[in-house]
């Protein structure tokens, strides 16, 4: 039985989730059929339209004396009966003053109705004529069908007095129970999206819950009528379904979503295929409880029905909820797997594009955007919201053209202005006398067709606009509806679903096998580093101690050899390092499994290797061949990740090499460590020529709550004492309720620096830069080298024939520098070609008006990065007990200290106890650049007593400058410090958040 309720929808989820769009069009098909049906069932006996309307046809047999009949067949009157059209003219909202006048239209007594009574043979030459009409007013009126936009008022005024009537007519109680469950069943979508939110998606998922819910309402009621011929009158829909909506809800859905969702984003599924994770959830976790409450529900409104006898309409509504809840079962392990499914792969396809483009721009090598690109992500089904405002206008929007197109069939046919009854009297039921008086009577009788109303109305500005959009509508119809172009449209809509899964399909196998083999990667280093050798070095090699004399040989001696003495020499040494090397890091065995012995005999001389060098295949040479290589000058220390194709590798024999050419024979122990580290994210993003990886002791301070929220913050710090106090302040801060930030200015700097022939051209170029033109032109320009970095302003700044500019731009989560040198370069190359300064010379892209890495004023005065200010307030009773001080003595050491003391040194951005060495601690750990902790530790840092006796603090930090992308946030350490802090990556939703956050982190961790 756990079988069936388990392992059965986990694969039958698997299988849909593999393929998602095959089961989503194929379920929309069957779901269009079933609305046909359902169309048919209910609403075809509303399709009365003016097109359609069955005509009356009256008889008046010859003399004044008969009255006028009604006939059905006239067939039977087909006796030379002159036979007449009477067409009732309805001019639609005009007041009969304003008329227009014709002489083929008749009136009625009371002149308030107009008609045409022509032959009925000439009919449409005679209606051809009043097409259109024209008052003394000047004012045109036109005949228009009832499907036209303008009908909708009076539809809604049509329904308003029906439910007017209904209510009326209803029981209080009844009126006030169904209300409520309407607000219930509204109340039941808003928490849906609610619910939804919190496990991770804003729109698609809660959207596809509902579509899910909505094609299984759609079977279920084909399934109940057609199949259980249990007829379900429309009335008992209208009221039942609020109640079943509000009664079981969709709160099985989101349980259903929220492990998948969350075993999708955990990070040990990064490498796994989404629609096997989806099954295996499916199966453990989530099929089993779900199975059970939705069929012990469905078997209980099922046991009622039964119940229920004498209420027919009730029980046949209890058997509809039990097929309806069955059914949305089915759906659920079915399509809505689909859309999970599919929605997971389209959002982790536009999250690793994404997310690669911004390193690359960032500047980070390919291989290393790559790498990072491929890490799961906490987000996976948020998007951002203005993609959902866009999503949500074009559902709307589609579904307000369908239900328009519904309503010119069947939906809120509006029939009064085209009905004849009004030419009928209700008691004869024969023509009102006002319209017989009127006509005249043939010899042999006359037969009189009344004919559907035309309706006319006035011609304005709306009504023309409204005839051209359905008029075009209209032709698409006609377009549609014609059997070749209907055919082929279907044949172009199957190769488009064709392509969609193809492409579906590749993306999904490209990703894959990236994953695979960045996986296959970090594990074959793993376990090269791990695996102990266990071979032993043989008597005929090279001893170690030999090794090391020659290599402490003279440097007279060893100019003094041949070139061939000297190769044999660094072969001879290559061997004897390998061996030791591989003896003290118990390194594994390579490839072919060779010992050191094996080694040593089989090394080949340089001339052979030089071949192979440049072949570009030396990859295949042991390292000692490697290491000889490079000793012999060959092969570039630089160039061995390139040449080996792998990176752990290339380590290994950079650090043979550097042991012996700078006389390091450290580098041949453990003291500095190298392996179990993923090379592949330093290679062309962090470090050049590694050696290893230098281990700094992480400590943790907090935690503090930061504008409502705790935060643990990590510091990478060799300063004893340092977390600790930073842990003192972190209490005494929390005793007054945490820290309040404030985020001033958001926009990193580059100042290039550029110059001119002469004074005048300095200025010109000055001041059209200061303008509005140069603004625009030089941000347009700046803006199209980037997705992600926009230009905020220029600020210039004159010295001599010189001209500094600082470019200010904000760069999303990214710290930005190399996104913004790019499009700075650009602008510069754009002013000389394009905007008439051919004389101007690019001095640097950074002219140090930045400014970056170095104290200035600037900074301080105009900001740089990230500007923070950050207030606490303390409690007298948690200085005295935590801090060991009073309020008093900290606000006077703060003055002569922070602020007397630092202005006494000149200082610059420096009016504060230790920033840096807190500022430091959290860059190193969080992967920013230490460099630039000297523009980040700029604070001034206030205290003052409160007339309560607390003491309020606050730091001003105008300069920090944080990313938690590129850079060192690519090493996995430093990421899982972001991810920590919950602000690793680019913001799914709104961007530069994460770093915003960061930089208030940051702030609240060193001002104090």
């Amino acid at each position: 039985m756990a079988y069936v309720f388990s392992v059965i929808p986990g694969n039958i989820a698997k299988f849909c989730a593999n393929k998602p769009i095959h089961i989503i069009i194929g379920t929309a098909l069957l779901a269009s059929l079933t609305y046909l049906t359902i169309v048919e069932n209910y609403v075809a006996h509303f399709n009365i339209s003016a097109d359609s309307s069955d005509l009356l046809h009256f008889y008046h047999a010859p003399g004044s004396s008969n009255d006028w009949i009604q006939i059905d067949d006239l067939s039977n009157f087909a006796n030379g009966a002159e036979h007449l059209a009477l067409t009732p003219i309805n001019f639609k909202g005009t007041k009969k003053s304003d008329y227009p006048l014709n002489g083929q239209l008749i009136f009625g007594e009371d002149d308030s109705q107009a008609f045409l009574l022509s032959d009925y043979q000439n009919y449409d030459e005679e209606i051809e004529k009043l097409d259109l009409l024209t008052n003394q007013a000047g004012d045109v009126f036109k005949p228009r069908t009832a499907n036209k936009i303008g009908r909708y008022y009076g539809y809604v005024k049509q329904h308003l007095k029906k439910v007017v009537t209904l209510v009326r007519g209803a029981e209080k109680f009844d009126i006030a129970l169904i209300t409520v469950a309407y607000l219930a069943m509204w109340m039941s979508f808003v928490q849906l999206f609610y619910q939804m939110q919190r496990v991770g998606s804003t729109f698609w998922l809660a959207f596809g819950t509902l579509l899910s819910s909505l094609f299984a309402f759609l079977f279920s009621i084909v399934i109940t009528t057609e199949v259980l011929k249990k007829k379900i009158p429309l009335i008992s829909l209208t009221e039942g379904l609020p109640f079943l909506v509000a009664t079981i809800g969709f709160k099985h859905k989101v349980s259903f979503t929220e492990p998948i969702v969350k075993a999708l984003s955990s990070r040990k599924n990064q490498n796994r295929d989404i629609s096997t994770v989806i099954g295996e959830v499916v199966s453990k976790q989530t099929a089993l409880p779900l199975i059970k409450e939705q069929l012990f529900l469905s078997l209980a409104l099922f046991v009622g029905s039964f119940l229920v006898p004498a209420k027919t309409g009730f029980g046949n509504f209890c058997v509809l909820s039990s097929v309806i809840l069955s059914v949305d079962l089915f759906f659920t392990f079915t399509f809505y797997s689909s859309i999970l499914s599919l929605k997971a792969q389209i959002s982790q396809v536009h999250r690793r594009i994404e997310l690669k483009e911004f390193l690359e721009e960032d500047g980070i090598a390919e291989s290393v955007a790559d790498a990072v690109s491929l890490q799961p992500s906490s987000s996976l089904f948020t998007a951002h919201s203005t993609v959902v405002s866009f999503k949500v206008i074009t559902i709307l929007g589609f579904l307000s053209l369908h239900l328009f197109v519904l309503g010119t069939s069947w939906l809120y046919e509006e029939t009064s202005d085209y009905s004849p009854s009004s030419l009928i009297s209700a008691t004869t039921k024969s023509l009102h006398s006002s319209i017989a008086q009127k006509i005249s009577i043939g010899e042999l009788g006359t037969i009189v067709t009344v004919l559907p109303s035309r309706v006319y109305h006035k011609i304005t500005f709306v009504t023309s606009t409204e005839d051209l959009v359905l008029d075009t509508l209209q032709q698409f119809s006609r377009a549609l509806r014609d059997p070749l172009i209907s055919k082929f449209l279907f044949i172009l809509a199957g190769i488009s679903v064709a392509i969609n899964i193809y492409l579906l399909n590749v993306t999904r196998f490209h990703l894959a096998i990236e994953t695979l083999n960045s996986y296959a990667m970090s594990r074959s280093a793993s376990k090269q580093n791990s695996i102990p050798a266990t071979t032993k070095v043989s008597k005929s090699s090279t001893p170690v101690p030999e090794a090391i004399a020659q290599k402490k040989k003279s440097k007279s001696t060893l100019a003094s050899e041949s070139d061939a003495s000297r190769a044999a020499a660094a072969s001879a040494a290559a061997v004897a390092l390998v061996s030791k090397t591989d003896i003290d890091y118990e390194d594994d065995k390579d490839d072919e499994d060779e010992s050191i012995e094996e080694i040593g005999s089989a090394i080949r001389p340089v001339e052979e290797l030089i071949p192979i060098l440049k072949a570009g295949t030396v990859k295949e040479c042991t390292n000692a061949e490697v290491l000889s290589l490079v000793l012999n000058n060959q092969l570039p220390l630089y160039a061995l990740e390139k040449q080996l194709g792998d990176k752990t590798r290339a380590v290994i024999v950079r650090r043979m090499a550097i042991a012996q050419l700078a006389d390091a024979p450290i580098l041949t122990t453990k003291a500095l460590p190298y392996k179990y580290y993923d090379y592949d994210r330093v290679f062309g993003a962090c470090c050049e020529n590694v050696i290893g990886f230098m281990p700094l002791p992480v400590g943790v301070a907090g935690p503090i709550i930061i504008d409502g929220e705790p935060y643990h913050i990590p510091m990478a710090t060799t300063e004893g004492c340092l977390v600790a106090s930073t842990m003192r302040g972190c209490k005494a801060i929390n005793a007054g309720g945490g820290v309040t930030t404030v985020l001033t200015n958001d926009g990193m700097t580059r100042g290039p620096c550029v110059s001119f022939p002469s004074l005048t051209r300095t200025g010109q170029a000055k001041i059209w830069i200061d303008s509005e033109e140069g603004q625009k032109k030089i941000k347009a320009a700046f803006n199209s080298t980037s997705r992600f970095a926009r230009l905020q302003h220029i600020q210039t700044a004159m010295a001599g024939t010189l001209l500094f500019l600082r470019f200010k731009t904000t760069t999303g989560d990214a710290m930005g520098m190399n996104m913004i040198s790019k499009g700075v370069e650009h602008s510069l190359s754009v002013m000389v070609k394009d905007f008439g300064f051919e004389d101007m010379e690019v001095i640097s892209v950074s002219g140090n008006y930045c400014t970056d890495k170095k104290p200035a004023a600037i900074n301080w005065i105009e900001g740089r990065g990230k500007s923070v200010v950050a207030e606490a307030r303390v409690p007298a009773e948690a200085v005295k007990k935590v801090l060991k001080s009073d309020v008093d003595a900290l606000v006077e050491l703060n003055i002569s200290k922070n602020l007397i003391g630092s202005a006494m040194a000149g200082s610059v951005g420096g009016f504060n106890a230790q920033a840096a060495n807190l500022v430091t601690a959290v860059f190193l750990a969080t992967g920013q650049d230490p460099a630039q902790n000297v523009e980040s530790s700029n604070c001034i840092t206030l205290m003052n007593k409160l007339p309560n006796g607390d003491l309020q603090i606050s730091v001003s930090m105008p300069s920090i400058e944080v990313g938690t992308i590129g850079g060192g946030t690519v090493l996995e350490p430093q990421s899982a410090m972001l991810t920590m802090l919950g602000v690793k990556g680019p913001h799914p939703t709104e961007p530069g958040a994460n770093a915003r956050q960061l930089a208030k982190i940051v702030a609240c961790a060193k001002g104090w």
